[in-house]
């Protein structure tokens, strides 16, 4: 056999090799794919007052009242007045033979200060404009802490759903095992299987929940469901509660009652400029009147003041100034309003807290060991199965309980902290903890 038919090799197979070994280089080149970013409740709450679409639209507004500041500064507009007079009439004053025109320009001056009045009621405007953009990014902010903590409860429902799922299907192994070997009698196996059907319908409940809260968490962004994969964090009552005179001492700085003031000093600069409308404005006009056969002309001027008879603007002030006073008592309902929400949130925080702290000491441990002795009794063949279905059940409906008062404590603590500090030192210190 010769050597070059040796070393020679058919094109199609020279091909496929140096196909196969540039799919091999491109495979070692490439890389790995990027894993799903973790969401954190900083990441949340950044996205949601960056992009929410409610917060975009009360940035026109805020941009609007800038607009009506340029406005309210602006002076009158001079009059130009042109008009004709003894022409296209009879016998002398046929045609335009007697013709006088009269050019005149006329310009209103304004009393009373109106010009910075008006300057003033739309810089309180613009400035109630910016506390209500706060007030909603405030609440925005609320809503996206909530719908991360509902999103963590979830995710952590759905592990524990997963634990009784698992035993389920080692149970029913375990029992058809038994049964076959003849030392358990066929119910058995359909209590087990029943057992399985319940732990993944409960998995599919957690599974739909979840959805449902990461559908909520990205509305709050204006985003889709997929931006939202696992958040970061973990469901954990701390042994004691937070010092409320914290929380207190920042609930009068809540942007509701910076908003009120600003409708408060608002109202009173409108009061201001009602009172400024009740002094007449000066109009002073002058032209040159042209008379007969346009030979001779003449100065012509004038001065225009309103008598103050019977409108002095004396309506529109006294609603002004009740308008005002609305206002004014309009603080105070909106403290109460505050110290009642804060006060009802605290309780709740409470409430959970003291709910998950006895749960967790006393009724998790003894639910825990009570299943442990009935199932090592079942591997021992001294209780039957439906025992151990119900200690299962018991043990996993704690734990749920637990998660739903540690999930309420969260909660409530999102909104103490949305009252108080929409950063949510508190919530993030919470899911973060060890």
């Amino acid at each position: 056999m010769s050597p070059y038919l040796r070393i020679s090799l058919p094109s199609a197979s020279l091909g496929l090799a140096l196909l196969l070994s540039a799919v091999q280089v491109s495979a070692q080149n490439a890389a790995p794919p990027a894993p799903t970013p973790i969401l954190s409740l900083g990441d949340a709450l950044r996205r949601a007052a960056e992009q929410n679409p409610r917060l975009a639209a009360q940035g026109y507004a805020e941009r609007a009242a800038e607009a009506l500041i340029e406005q309210a500064g602006l002076r009158p507009n001079p009059t130009l007045e042109a008009s004709l007079e003894n022409v296209m009439g009879t016998g002398r004053t046929q045609g335009v033979r007697s013709l006088e025109a009269t050019v005149q320009a006329s310009q209103t001056f304004e009393r009373g200060g109106k010009r910075e009045k008006r300057v003033a009621l739309a810089s309180r405007e613009r400035e109630a404009a910016a506390m209500e953009f706060a007030v909603q990014r405030g609440e925005i902010l609320a809503d996206s802490a909530s719908a991360y903590v509902a999103v963590l409860a979830a995710q952590q429902r759905l592990a524990l759903a997963a634990e009784p799922l698992r035993l389920a299907r080692d149970t029913v192994a375990a029992v058809d095992a038994r049964v076959r070997a003849a030392f358990a009698p066929p119910a058995e196996a359909a209590r087990a299987r029943a057992a399985l059907a319940f732990a993944q319908a409960d998995y599919a409940r957690g599974e739909a929940g979840l959805a449902q809260a990461r559908t909520v968490l990205a509305a709050t962004w204006g985003g889709a469901p997929a931006e939202v994969s696992t958040v970061a964090g973990a469901l954990q009552v701390p042994a004691a509660l937070p010092a409320q005179d914290i929380f207190l001492a920042k609930l009068a700085r809540h942007p509701r009652l910076d908003l009120q003031q600003a409708i408060v000093a608002g109202r009173r600069a409108a009061l201001q400029l009602q009172q400024a409308q009740a002094t007449q404005d000066v109009t002073v006009g002058g032209g040159l009147r042209f008379l007969r056969d346009g030979t001779d002309a003449a100065f012509v001027g004038g001065v225009s003041l309103p008598i103050p008879f019977r409108n002095k603007n004396q309506g529109n002030i006294r609603a002004a100034r009740e308008t005002l006073a609305g206002a004014e008592q309009s603080v105070r309902a909106v403290e109460v309003e505050l110290r009642v929400a804060f006060t009802a949130a605290w309780q709740d925080l409470a409430a959970a807290h003291a709910a998950a702290q006895a749960l967790r000491r006393d009724a998790l441990p003894a639910t825990q060991e009570a299943y442990n002795a009935v199932r090592f009794a079942y591997e021992q063949g001294q209780l039957p199965l439906i025992d151990v279905l119900d200690a299962q059940r018991a043990l996993v409906a704690v734990r749920r309980e637990l998660l739903d008062t540690e999930a309420a404590y969260a909660a409530a603590l999102a909104r103490t902290e949305a009252l108080t500090d929409a950063s949510f030192p508190a919530v993030s210190a919470l899911i973060s903890q060890p």
